[in-house]
């Protein structure tokens, strides 16, 4: 070391590599407070499962087994939340411990930065980031299905029906199923929407051949004599001015979608429309009044341009939007263009939101290490504290900007990551003034 950096101690060269055996102190330090916490908030999420849910169970006289089972598929959803808290615990409750033994002044004064004590944390928050991604992605919609499965089964009075309702995104379409299957045959289902003009090609036919004839006099039990009177040229134009606008109920016995081809198929059904809002008397009757008897079919095919939902629209529709899986959200959104703006910035804001908040693990650590800097002297108490209110405040604020996005009152960019923005923002400062 020249006499240089002698005379002035603080012009020390800062340290990084190598420091195997500083960086393997550190790890066994942290991972043993790491994983302390980890199981302390796993047995408080247990705990409190046990006290909401164990009524149920006790009631249903379940077995041990069942129970187990429900806590395991419950467990991935609270680890998610766990990883980051126990993080920032972690990460603090170290240095600090350091610091009241007085290691962080001798580290400095060695030429070690604190930012470099950490950066074995550094590569466990990283890597435990990648976790919660997985568990966010991958474990946690699934193991929630699974839990609630097993809790309607043990209480019949959640077992939810088989009967399903659907709102199309874009207001237009409104489905009925008494059996849905993602992937299969649906069964009595009832489509309540509005005549279009590809729905008359597709439901009345061709003019000028016997089976537009028949189904025009079947509709228009009045009026069919003056459509069928005009040349058969004009006699489509003339029958989609009638309809087009119209309520209509398609109900089919069986329906299943062609993903190959992009339709629906309904089957063995019957239709029925309704009056325009303008041909009632009474208001309260409007659009009630059925325009025909009710009319059987073999087939209708729907194409993709008319019902552009599919069954994964329609079941993750229903899910719970927290439930859904970023990609799926993703896909939701992208596969109907027509969505509300309102039901859009729900998906989007907690789309923004899985992305910016499993890096909260990396992002506790930054935060951690700076925090720490002041609570060298004081013991662990105090940081532990620290970290508790950061915690609490990072959780408050994340939960207001959701609010705020899923209303529509903040761009769900900015409510779904701008609290992860902010929370290493902090970090940044803090480094910056504590020049750690």
């Amino acid at each position: 070391m020249s006499e240089k950096h002698l005379d002035n101690p603080s012009e020390l060269r800062r340290k990084w590599f190598p420091l195997t055996v500083l960086d393997g102190y550190i790890f066994r330090e942290f991972m043993i407070k790491y994983s302390v916490l980890l199981m302390v908030f796993i047995i408080l999420f247990i705990l409190n499962d046990v006290y909401r849910d164990i009524n149920g169970f006790l009631e249903a006289r379940s077995s041990v087994k069942v129970i187990l089972l429900f806590l395991l598929n419950k467990l991935p959803g609270n680890i998610r939340f766990i990883l980051p808290i126990s993080m920032l615990l972690g990460s603090m409750w170290t240095l600090a411990r350091f610091g009241k033994h007085l290691e962080i002044p001798a580290l400095r004064a060695s030429g070690v930065s604190l930012f470099r004590c950490g950066l074995t944390m550094f590569c466990v928050g990283l890597v435990v980031t990648f976790v919660n991604i997985y568990f966010n992605e991958y474990m946690v919609h699934t193991t929630e299905r699974r839990a609630r499965e097993i809790m309607n089964e043990v209480d019949k009075r959640q077992d939810a029906q088989e009967m399903l309702a659907y709102r199309s995104t874009d207001l237009q379409r409104h489905w009925l199923f008494d059996t849905f299957s993602n992937n299969g045959e649906q069964r009595n289902v009832t489509v309540k929407t509005f005549w279009n003009d590809a729905m008359v090609d597709n439901v009345i036919g061709t003019p000028g051949t016997p089976e537009f004839e028949a189904m025009v006099k079947r509709i228009f039990t009045a009026k069919w004599q003056e459509i069928l009177s005009l040349p058969v040229e004009r006699q489509r134009d003339a029958l989609i001015k009638v309809l087009r606008g119209r309520k209509v109920d398609f109900f089919a016995k069986t329906a299943f979608y062609d993903s190959a081809k992009h339709m629906w198929v309904f089957r063995n059904g019957n239709f029925s429309s309704y009056d325009l809002n303008d041909e009632t008397i009474y208001e309260a009757s409007r659009g009630t009044i059925t325009l025909h008897p009710d009319i059987s079919y073999k087939e209708i095919v729907f194409l993709s341009k008319d019902v552009p939902e599919t069954p994964f629209d329609i079941i993750n529709a229903i899910k719970e939007k927290d439930d859904l899986p970023t990609a799926d959200i993703y896909r939701l959104v992208q596969r109907n263009p027509d969505m509300a703006q309102r039901v859009k910035d729900i998906y989007m804001t907690i789309f923004y939101y899985r992305l910016a908040f499993p890096w909260s693990c990396f992002l506790a650590v930054f935060l951690g290490i700076p925090l720490a800097t002041k609570n060298e002297r004081t013991g662990s108490l105090i940081a532990i504290i620290t970290a508790v209110a950061m915690i609490v405040v990072y959780i408050v604020v994340a939960q207001i900007f959701l609010v705020l996005g899923k209303a529509g009152a903040l761009p769900p960019v900015l409510a779904g990551t701008l609290p992860t923005i902010g929370f290493i923002a902090f970090g940044i400062w803090r480094a910056t003034v504590d020049k750690v």
